[in-house]
């Protein structure tokens, strides 16, 4: 969920819009109406190795424009992404013809009670152009076709009945670090992107935070930082010594102050390893992390939770998508275990 609530932030999302799309298009475009339309359109099996926002902004013509955002982090590279982009655009255009169909129904009944033609006032319905990104960071060297058409078989005389479209490839790994654009918070998230797979960024991290040192008085900035964290700690060549560490470095002086910042949140939690208190503690601040304050429900099924089911609920809770899920699982684990 770090590229999720990283670019749900819209100055963030914008600012990426601004620095990666083309020039000609941001120039088309009133990034201050930038808003964040649907979180998803993965199927759950993919959940793990991809992530994906959807934004809809104005044009300077009072027009608008999807722009649809993939991020494919699997540890190998899939030429298939394309055809399951293309079932990400069909789903966009599926759910606006939606709206638009029940826009119409309405229109034509007001028609009705007003006594004036069916089609006063519907115009030709059109679909929002839609801009597909997809930003990769994976290990492996990315090489997939350019265009959806090449996952065909056969001569140039099939072309014209091909379905086909094009996209954009922010490529953090072959990236160099000076083509690394943007307000800090991108520069830090998508740096941290860049060499999450990599050795590099056992020395890399330090330098990265250290980009956050104007800001980090900020609540802002804490907020983002524990959010930065939380996905360091996920991987598990990365343990709680080596976030302080990096903090120390990236801080100087600042280094206890911003520890003692995240304590709540982040850091004390991992003093506790081994306890079932300080466990419980992790998960109710994921939890609050993805879906705000926890309900008096789960904080009493979360004191009752069996040890042997902690570990997975850590882990599994990165993967939920709602409340609705925690249950699912309680349902499914903890029964199976009391």
């Amino acid at each position: 969920m770090f590229f999720e609530n990283i670019f749900s932030r819209l100055d963030i999302a914008s600012d990426f819009i601004k620095n990666y799309l083309p020039d000609h298009i941001v120039k088309s475009l009133d990034l201050g109406s930038i808003k964040l339309e649907k979180k998803s359109f993965v199927s759950k099996h993919l959940k793990g190795s991809q992530s994906d926002l959807l934004y809809k902004v104005k044009t300077n013509d009072d027009e608008f424009l999807f722009i649809y955002i993939l991020l494919e982090h699997k540890s190998y590279i899939d030429r298939w992404v394309l055809f399951q982009l293309l079932g990400y655009i069909f789903q966009i255009g599926d759910i606006e013809r939606t709206i638009n169909k029940a826009k119409r129904k309405r229109k034509r009944k007001k028609n009705e009670v007003s006594h004036q033609s069916e089609d006063e006032g519907i115009e030709t319905e059109y679909l929002t152009p839609i801009i597909p990104i997809i930003v990769y960071h994976g290990p492996k060297q990315w090489k997939i076709p350019k265009h959806l058409s090449e996952l065909y078989k056969g001569d140039d005389q099939y072309k014209a009945f091909l379905p086909d479209f094009n996209f954009l490839v922010i490529n953090l790994q072959n990236s160099d670090e000076s083509q690394i654009k943007g307000m800090v918070y991108l520069q830090v998230t998508l740096l941290i992107m860049k060499y999450f797979f990599n050795e590099e960024l056992k020395n890399k991290l330090p330098e990265i935070l250290s980009l956050l040192n104007d800001l980090i008085q900020q609540k802002t900035a804490i907020d983002f930082l524990s959010i930065v964290l939380d996905y360091i700690g996920t991987n598990q060549h990365y343990d709680e010594e080596f976030i302080k560490e990096s903090l120390d470095k990236a801080f100087e002086n600042k280094g206890e102050q911003i520890m003692y910042s995240i304590s709540n949140k982040w850091i004390n939690i991992g003093k506790k390893e081994g306890k079932k208190e300080g466990k419980t503690e992790l998960i109710s601040f994921l939890f609050e992390e993805r879906f705000g304050k926890v309900p008096q429900k789960i904080k009493k099924q979360l004191n009752r939770v069996d040890e042997n089911l902690i570990e997975d609920l850590t882990r599994s809770i990165l993967r939920f998508q709602s409340v609705n899920d925690y249950y699912l699982w309680w349902d499914k684990h903890y029964s199976a275990h009391k």
